[in-house]
This record gives C-alpha cells, structure tokens and sequence, in this order.
C-alpha cells in the first residue's frame, strides 16, 4: 500500500520534535525568566493580564524595565495562562509546550510545501526532503529549546496557518477568510514582531506559484498588509522612543558605524549566516563585541560575501520574468532575513549575530538546496531518483541530528549554558558576563552551607568578569556587571578592590541603589559612620530605592553614632515597610535609654529577648566589628559593658569566643596583664582552644619569663590542633632552647620545618648542632643559611 505524502509529513514533524525529547526535563534558561518568573504580570498567572497589551512586553521585567523595543503581549499570555493552569513556574512545562509548538509549526510547514510542490507539478518527495532537512537543522536549537522563544514559534504557527487558509482559497476568499487570515496574522505579529517579513511570501506564493501578475501578487497581500499596518500603527503608540535603549557596541558593533565600515561589517556579518546555515558549527547563544569584530574592504572575506550576495541578487532577479524556483528561493531568504539585517542605523537590532535569527530562513535555506541538487540530479538522467536524493542528503541529516541533539543539551541550565558560551565565543564580552554571574550566584547558594567551598566559585567569578572588562575596556564598562563584580570581591574579603569599582559605578548611573548601598555597608563595616550615614541617604535618592533595609540600616548607624532619636526615626520608619523582631527590639532599648517606658513596651514581644540583653547584644554586635576591623580600643570599650552582664545572658556556653576576642584586644592594645585574665577565662571555658593556648603561652615565655608555663601551653596548643603548625612548633623549640633543652629543641625545629621556613629556625639548628657535635646536620644547616 503506498503512503500518502501527508503521512511522511506528519512522520518528519515527529522525527523533528523527538530530536528535542531531552529538553522537557530542564530548567529555565537565559533570557526565560523575562517572561516567566521575572516578569511581574505573567508571575500573577490571569490575574492582570490587560496590562500585558498596554504597554510594551519589556516594561514588566523586574530589573531594568523598559516601555520600548518590543510589543508581544499575545506570547506574555501564554506565560501568564500557563502560570494560572499549573501554579508556579517550572521550566519543564515550557519545554514540554515548546516541543509540541515545533511539531504542529513542522506540519503546518509541511503542508504548504506539499501545495507548493504539487501548483508546479514536482514530485512530492522533495518537500518531505525540505523538512526533514529544516526540521533537524541545528540552528533551530536556540528556538526550540529556549523557553523563551516561544514567541518565534507562535508567531510561526500563526503566520504560516494564515498563509495556508490563504493558500487553499487561491486568492478567493469571502469576507469571513479574510477576517480569519488578518486575526491569525494580527495574533503571529503580537507574538513575535519578526512574521512581519513574510507578507512578502505571500507576494511571492501569488507569483511564482499561482502564476499571478506581479500587480495582482501584490493585491493578494490585502488580508496581511491590513493586520501589519495596525500592528505597526498600534506599536508606534505604545511603545516609547528606543533611540537610547541599543546605542553601544556592547549591544552591537554597527552603533556609531557609518559610510564603508558599516557596509564591510554588515557584508561579514552576512557572511557568517551563510556559513551557519551550511556548516552550523560551532554554535554560541550570542556573539557580541567582539566575537564580531568592525570590519574594513581590507578584508577578503567582505569582498567574497559582496560577491555572493551579489550573485544571488543577480540569479533572483534573472530568473524573475520566467518565475524560477531559483530566484524564489533566493527572494524569500533575503525577505525573511530582512528584518534581522541591519538595513540602516534606525533599524540596527540589539545583537550581532543571533542563530534564532535563521529560523524562517533557514526554510529558503533548505528549499533552495534540496531544489538545487534535484534539478542537477534530474539534468543527469538519473534513475531512482527519490533513492539518490535520500542516500545525497542522508549524511548531511545524519550530521544535522548529531549536532541539534548534542547542542540541545547546553540549555539544561543558566550554568551549562554560560559555559558553552565561554568555549564556542570566548571573545564575547557576554559571554564572560553571563558566566561571571552564574559563578556569583552558584557562590551565594554554596556560602549559606559552606563558605570555603564558595571561595572557588567566587574566585572563578572574577576571572570571568576581569575577562569581560578586558574585553570592553573602560570607557564601555558595564555598571550591572561591575556591581555583581563588587559583590563577589566583597564575599571574597577585598573590599580594597571593591570600593573603587562600586564608586566608578554610582558615578555612572547615581540614580541605581546597589553601588551606594554597597558602599555605606562597606563603611559601616569600617565603623566609619559618617560615611556610612552620607551613603544611606545617597540609596533613598535613587530612582528605585528599597526602603526597608535602608531605613533599617540607617538606623543601625545612628544607634551607633549615639544619636538615638535619629535612630529611633529610622527603625519606626523600617517597620512601616516590614514587621522585624530585631528593629522592635532595638526600639524597645532605645525607648527604655531615653526614659520612655510606655512606648519601649510597646515595642517587646511576648517571650522576647529583654532590653537589657538587646543592650548587651548591641554591644557585643559592636565589639565584635571593631575587633574584625582590628580596631582593638574600640573593641575593648564594648567588650568592657559586655563583661558586667556576661554571665546573666549566657555566658561562655552561649559565647564560648568572647573571653578569647577581649584577650585578642587587649593584647594588641599592650595590656597583658588584663589580657592574660581574660584568656584565663577563655582557657577555662574551653581549655582545647589552640589560639588561647597559643597566646597564654606567649605571655608566660615573653612576659613572666616562666618557660615551664610556656612549654605546657604550647604543647597544649599543638595537641588542640593549631592551625599555624609552623609557628606553633617554632615557638615551642624556642621555649625548650632557652630551658638548655638542646636535643628536644632541635627535634621540634626540624619539626616545624615540615610545615614552613626562616633564617631564625634554620640558624638555631645550625648553633644547636654546632653545640651537640652533630658535625654532619651542622654543615648542611650552615649550607642552607648561605
């Protein structure tokens, strides 16, 4: 029984769609989130779904929203019913649409080449041939695997299910048709505005297929032109002026291109199409500066893709009178690129090269191709042609499969996809970004658990943004980036580096909260207060301030800086935002210090820490800052109030570490005296502690000149597992050196040499040596001293 056509089509749709079966079990990916869990209408589910068509679809992303550059509410209300029908976004939903999306868009597709093929009377196996080839092209990848780009799969649905209703009439269609067709191409355009191109298809269906005049090809685009039209008029109303939104070179490297430059690099950046479409490897979620580069006619590669594009301008336009498949071919791959094409400056895109953009080209791609080696094949009088043609394009599917199902598997996550992006562009400035920042957050999550663990990824996190950085240069830096640059440099402990890089920031946008926020935390952390205070009023001047934490912190200041009232100010003006047990009790504290008693109740919670221990709390808070910040003096004035109410709020059980900080302090503050006490009591709260042994120690050997006490506690300090082994072994050989100890003294030096070295420990075994007679160890001491 021989198989109807439609059967193969419907086999090379679910051919198509399984390549991509994997997909359904990942996670969201780069730009998803604007859609789904980062847009806050869409995150509502139905709930205010008439905003998404007032106003432009960039408007309701959280960070950066703008009203410009794209209207698509109709995709924006797939995401907000899918969030309403199953809760709570999961990528794996999306995934699951969009696989289903590219088989119905592959049988749609199908059969209006199969129409196509039969209007010109050509055996049906060449358009099974079309899309199967297009079906498993690599460079849909981006689109049917990005849950995103949804939008380029309805809007493809859409425009190409007008076309066939369109198709079936023949151009006779009633008025309820032409209703049809103008809605479901209105509904393509409000999905994605990139189906505008192919109003042009439809003119050239009309001709080279229904062998219609050029004239009445051109009325035949009636149902489409109309619904185009109003998109456009209904966009231009919407959306504001986008002049300013794409205007570097970190968007793309034509802004600011004019005259040849312009001309040199849009003929590369053709070029590379072309190649992409032929030998789609490597692949690269973007391409920005400089991955592609501005070019000259200095470059041959310029002058080959002029030549080409000339030739194929030539051949289309030849082959126009005697309405060649040809000059079709060609025709629909400039049209349905044109969009994407950088014609001029006011319709320069956002991005340099983008493999979504080939989506409906690559379809002129493959028809072209398959209809090419079909008439050369059929020139040759070829027996069994349909067995040719499939043994011809077998290894190029067989490669095309390889390459989508290997490349699908990069858009698991943000992580797999930002590092592919590092290996296939690693000249992209985003694509070092994009990393830099997966790093960063991967480090935060890490950090709760396992801090140490989360260095490796911080430090990762700033090579990939120092790349980005050496890729731009400062004049094209980007403040975002810089500031999640900042914030890793912070959790890594350099707040040196920081700094600047959060000043250059606030510099460059004022009006962003992160850099001045940053810098008042820094400040504070620095217990320089005033700066501190000067930074948090700078982040409620901002355009987007957050208001809780700045007021919240501000607060913290205050109450540090002594002016209570100001702090008490602020706490009040926290809470309005958000309830916080920390800030009632801060305020229960300050009422009670300035006598108000009634209004500090008001502010106690039932079975809440009392406002003498929120006293004491703030003051250990305090203590500890100065200490980390070795601000010792400081310290020791607020360990000091600790010390009185120590006992009555824990103790050494609650606070086995505070006896061992205030001896720290004192120490460094010269009180040895006062600091051997205090490391006493740290000692008898934990006689393990390898630092308090360590520094109990040293007091007795450099200060009380009792060697016995020094040798016991820094033995102890060794068997409690020092961390400095070298020192710890260093001090212990000095101590039983001066006690005449010469033998033990030396086993312990050439112990501590496992771990470290200096001219001191090395110099006292070449004496100690030179004393026992050890002739042999006392050469070669003496040796390593030179």
């Amino acid at each position: 029984m021989k198989l109807k056509p439609i059967f193969w089509i419907f086999l090379v749709a679910f051919f198509g769609a399984i390549l991509y079966v994997q997909t359904i079990s990942y996670d969201y990916s780069g730009d998803d989130g604007i859609y789904a869990k980062f847009n806050r209408v869409t995150s509502k589910g139905l709930e205010e779904w008439p905003e998404l068509f007032k106003y432009g679809s960039m408007n309701f992303i959280e960070i950066d929203p703008v009203n410009t550059s794209i209207y698509r509410p109709f995709t924006l209300l797939t995401f907000a019913a899918e969030r309403q029908i199953f809760g709570e976004f999961d990528g794996r939903n999306g995934h699951v649409l969009n696989v289903v999306l590219y088989f119905v868009l592959l049988l749609v597709l199908g059969r209006i080449l199969l129409r196509l093929f039969e209007l010109k009377g050509l055996p049906w196996f060449l358009p099974v041939i079309i899309l199967a080839l297009y079906a498993a092209h690599p460079v849909h990848s981006e689109v049917v695997a990005s849950v995103k780009s949804r939008d380029s799969l309805l809007a493809s649905i859409f425009a190409f299910s007008a076309i066939t209703i369109w198709m079936k009439t023949n151009g006779k269609m009633d008025l309820l048709k032409n209703l049809v067709v103008a809605l479901l191409f209105f509904i393509s355009l409000i999905s994605k505005e990139e189906s505008l191109p192919l109003v042009a298809l439809v003119a050239l269906i009309a001709y080279f297929f229904q062998r219609k005049t050029m004239l009445e090809s051109v009325k035949a685009t009636i149902p489409f032109v109309v619904p185009a039209a109003f998109y456009l008029v209904a966009r231009a109303i919407i959306l504001d002026d986008a002049s300013g939104s794409y205007n570097s070179i970190i968007n793309s490297i034509l802004y600011g291109l004019d005259g040849g430059e312009r001309l040199a690099t849009n003929l590369f950046i053709y070029l590379q199409y072309v190649k992409l479409l032929f030998f789609p490897h490597p692949l690269s979620w973007d391409y920005s500066f400089s991955q592609i580069s501005v070019q000259t006619f200095s470059n041959p590669v310029v002058w080959l893709s002029l030549l080409i594009i000339g030739g194929l301008i030539y051949v289309a336009f030849k082959g126009l009178k005697t309405r060649s498949l040809f000059s079709f071919g060609i025709i629909f791959y400039f049209a349905s690129f044109s969009i994407f094409a950088n014609l001029t400056s006011s319709l320069t895109i956002g991005s340099n090269v983008g493999e979504r953009f080939l989506f409906i080209p690559s379809l002129a791609f493959c028809f072209l191709i398959v209809y090419g080696v079909y008439v050369l094949l059929q020139s040759r009088e070829i027996q069994k042609l349909p067995l040719v043609m499939v043994i011809v394009f077998s290894p190029f599917l067989l490669a095309f499969v390889w390459k989508t199902i290997d490349r699908s598997q990069v858009w698991e996550s943000n992580m797999t996809l930002s590092k592919s992006g590092v290996e296939t562009a690693p000249k992209s400035w985003r694509t070092h970004a994009m990393l830099g920042e997966e790093l960063r957050l991967k480090g935060n999550e890490i950090n709760k658990v396992s801090p140490d663990s989360a260095k490796t990824y911080f430090n990762e996190a700033v090579l990939e943004f120092d790349q980005m950085n050496q890729i731009l240069g400062k004049k094209a830096s980007i403040t975002q980036y810089n500031n999640a640059l900042a914030e890793v440099l912070l959790n890594l402990g350099d707040s040196a580096r920081a700094i600047p890089i959060l000043e250059e920031g606030v510099k460059k946008n004022p009006k962003a909260q992160f850099g001045w926020f940053k810098l008042a935390m820094i400040y504070f952390q620095r217990s320089d207060f005033n700066k501190a205070e000067e930074y948090y009023l700078k982040s409620l001047q901002t355009s987007r301030p957050e208001y809780y934490p700045i007021y919240k912190n501000l607060g913290l200041t205050y109450l540090r800086k002594g002016e209570d009232l100001k702090a008490i100010q602020m706490f009040e003006k926290a809470l309005e935002y958000r309830e916080d047990p920390e800030i009632n009790q801060n305020l229960a504290f300050l009422y009670t210090q300035a006598g108000n008693l009634e209004k500090a109740k008001s502010y106690q919670t039932e079975g809440g820490i009392s406002v003498e221990e929120t006293g004491f709390l703030l003051a250990l808070k305090a203590g500890n800052d100065a200490f980390e910040q070795k601000n010792y003096s400081e310290a020791i004035i607020h360990y000091k109030k600790c010390e009185e109410d120590f006992q009555e709020f824990g103790g050494p059980e609650k606070y086995p570490s505070f006896f061992a900080a205030y001896g720290k302090a004192l120490i460094e503050s010269r009180d040895t005296l006062n600091a051997k006490s205090k490391f006493l009591k740290a000692y008898e709260a934990n006689p393990k502690n390898s630092t308090v042994l360590t520094n109990l120690g040293t007091i007795a050997f450099m200060k009380e000149k009792r060697y016995s006490d020094a040798e016991r506690y820094y033995l102890e300090a060794i068997e409690a597992g020092a961390e400095d082994k070298f020192n710890a072994y260093s001090n212990l050989g000095m101590v039983q050196l001066i006690q005449r100890k010469e033998a033990l003294a030396a086993e312990t030096f050439e112990t501590a040499l496992q771990y470290g070295s200096n001219k001191n420990v090395i110099s006292n075994l070449y004496l100690i040596n030179r004393s026992l007679g050890n002739k042999d160890k006392m050469e070669y001491y003496q040796k390593l001293l030179k």
